[in-house]
Formats: structure tokens, sequence, C-alpha cells
């Protein structure tokens, strides 16, 4: 934590190199009192029970022994996070990914007398992997006519209806917390049986502050069946604060 505290304050305000940095001034350094946290009760919906237990019993022990208060709030709109999430970043994914044709960027392709769908479809075929490909495809759909509206831009307004929320609960809060994972990490064989939508799910927690841009920590906080156990930590931005 005290190499975060150092580091923080350097990277963070603007960056005049990099367009897509944050215009917030830098940070100051300095610790701050953490006296009060959230915990939203729609974060604890399918939670496995030994992720829950201890993750509570650190809770508990963060109250009696650090003296922090623990107060639980509704946040409805994060059952909307992860749809909206998966549309918004396989629509960038779908777009940022189009370059890699095998022309300019990508593995290029050596026979360069077939009708542009073959060439373009057959370098995409190859070299993308099945979870590129079903983010392409499903991007690919969310922009089209007619559907842009329905998914994409719906997404955004999900978003800022989610932001807002955030906001909210940071008014009468220092920060937010919740478990980082719904489960214990799966051995990669229990991995190799899992669903994608199974898979997704393990995000259920970091997407939020991901999609709203919102800064977060994970720090383990006990074990179960031998492995580590983390909470999250969601804290406003520097704006947000003022």
């Amino acid at each position: 934590m005290t190499d975060i505290g150092r580091l923080l304050p350097a990277i963070s305000g603007s960056d005049p190199k990099d367009p897509t940095s944050c215009t917030q001034p830098q940070l100051e350094t300095g610790r701050r009192k953490i006296k009060r946290l959230a915990l939203p009760l729609e974060a604890m919906a399918n939670i496995s029970p030994d992720v829950e237990s201890t993750f509570r019993g650190a809770l508990d022990r963060m109250s009696s022994e650090l003296g922090i208060t623990v107060g639980e709030v509704s946040m409805p709109s994060l059952r909307f996070a992860m749809p909206a999430y998966y549309i918004l970043a396989t629509t960038e994914a779908s777009t940022n990914l189009a370059r890699y044709c095998g022309m300019r960027f990508g593995v290029p392709e050596t026979d360069v007398s077939q009708h542009f769908n073959d060439f373009f479809s057959g370098v995409r075929s190859r070299c993308f992997g099945q979870e590129a490909k079903r983010r392409i495809l499903l991007g690919t759909f969310c922009r089209m006519v007619g559907f842009r509206d329905k998914y994409y831009l719906k997404s955004l307004a999900v978003r800022q209806l989610i932001t807002k929320e955030y906001q909210s609960v940071f008014a009468g809060h220092d920060l937010i917390v919740t478990p980082t994972m719904p489960f214990i990490a799966p051995r990669f064989e229990e991995i190799a049986k899992m669903k994608p939508l199974e898979m997704y799910s393990a995000d259920f927690l970091t997407i939020p502050p991901n999609l709203t841009g919102l800064p977060h920590l994970s720090a383990p906080c006990g074990y179960s069946r031998s492995m580590p156990v983390g909470m999250q930590f969601v804290a406003p931005t520097g704006m947000n604060r003022a």
C-alpha cells in the first residue's frame, strides 16, 4: 500500500503525450481516513457460500478492529452492468479488430487474387481465437443498422445510470466494498467445462467499476479451501471527491 501511495500521484493527472489520459488534476499525497463503507445488497446475489462467509468475516474484523462502519445499500442498476458492458466491449472489439485483415495489419496473406470477402475471412478465421471471433460477431451485430439504437446507445445510457448511482452512494460513504469474484478461482479442468456465460459471470462484480471508470482495488481478505478470497474496494474519482 505504501508503494501504491507513492506511485499513484506520479501517474495521475493529464499526460500531454496521451490524448486519452484523464484530464483531472494530479492527486495530492497524504492518507485519507476511511470510516464508512457501503455494501450493495445486489452484489451479494449468487455469491457462493464459502466466498460470502469469508468476505463477511473480514468485514466483521474491520468493524471490530478498525472501527469502520459497514452499511448496506441498494444499487439496483448493478444488474444491468454486465449486459451493458459486453455490448459496449464487443462493439469496440469489433471496430478495433477490423484493421487486422492481413493487408496493413495482421498476418499477411500471400494469395491476393481472392475475392476480398474470402481474403479477409480467411485471415481472420485462421488467426483469431474463439473468444475474439465471438466478440467480433456480437459487436458487429450490435453495430448493424436497426440494432445500434436498440443495443449500443441504450448501453451507453445504462452506463450513465450506473455512474449516477455510484455517485449517490459516495455522497454518504467513503468506499464501496464487494467480493471480487462470486466464486473461488476454478481449476483449469473446471474452466474447460464452463460455458461462455458461466465464465462471463465471474466478472459480475468487477465489471461495474470498469464500466464507469471508477478506481478500484482487490485485496485478499481470507482463504477458503486453501484458495484466496478477494475483497474489492471501489472509490470515487478525484472529481467526485471535490
